[in-house]
């Protein structure tokens, strides 16, 4: 599968751009294969956490059975990395993310949902499996929504259900079970941009993948590795934000 970003923009019009010029991928620079002596916080605890006002920096090898070893480490939310040593056999093992929890806000109830992140995954000469993700859960984990950024070698689950053009970008919707969603846009690899989550949402909604009585669980970014063929490759996350703003 193709991998994509996109990005979300509110206009004074009202329109919204997803895909903007000032989010041209950056080049990968490649990542440390070791962890900052001078980070603020480091784990190897299989589920580490590492709380940071609102956001929680978490260690999630959460396929805990066939998961190698791996450090997370933090100077903030916003910035942070992980090295991971993955063995080269089929299946995520781990999700290395920041998460925001919203207990159980209405969809309904948000004016608007965004999210900027800069990141860099290893160099594309290098054998791994891997993509940056947004992993959206909604009602109290029941259904997942993930938005793909940045892909090397991975394959979403499922098969395309529909596709989506969202401001004259082109989507493809991949259904993974009754409620799980991953949306892709072909052709293109970001390390950086700006995303219209609620705008997402919205068209999830709209076309009978979600239900306007829906609520938002949580929100997370970080990155799906399958694979680092044995080898500790490094990932960092150099910038992220997430704005929530709700109706009066």
């Amino acid at each position: 599968m193709g991998s994509w970003a996109y990005v979300g923009r509110l206009l004074p019009t009202g329109a919204v751009c997803l895909l903007a010029a000032a989010c041209a991928a950056a080049p990968h620079p490649g990542a440390p294969v070791v962890v900052p002596t001078q980070a603020a916080w480091e784990s190897s605890a299989k589920f580490g956490l590492w709380r940071d006002g609102d956001f929680d920096v978490y260690n999630n090898e959460w396929n805990a059975a066939v998961a190698g070893p791996q450090t997370v480490w933090a100077d903030s939310y916003g910035h942070w990395g992980v090295v991971s040593d993955q063995a080269d056999t089929a299946g995520v093992k781990t999700y290395p993310c920041v998460q925001e929890n919203f207990g159980r806000t209405s969809l309904t109830a948000l004016r608007a949902l965004t999210s900027s992140f800069a990141e860099s995954m290893p160099p594309a000469a290098d054998s791994y499996d891997a993509e940056a993700a947004y992993d959206i859960w909604l009602d109290d984990y029941r259904d997942e929504v993930m938005v793909w950024v940045d892909n090397h070698g991975q394959q979403p689950a499922g098969i395309v259900s529909s596709e989506a053009v969202l401001a004259g970008q082109h989507f493809r919707v991949y259904l993974g079970n009754a409620r799980m969603v991953s949306l892709v846009l072909a052709g293109t690899h970001e390390a950086k941009g700006s995303v219209n989550l609620l705008l997402v949402l919205r068209w999830l909604v709209g076309h009978g993948y979600l239900r306007s009585t829906d609520t938002l669980t949580q929100v997370d970014f970080g990155w799906e590795i399958v694979s680092t063929d044995r080898v500790p490759l490094g990932f960092t996350l150099q910038g992220y934000s997430l704005s929530v703003a709700r109706r009066a």
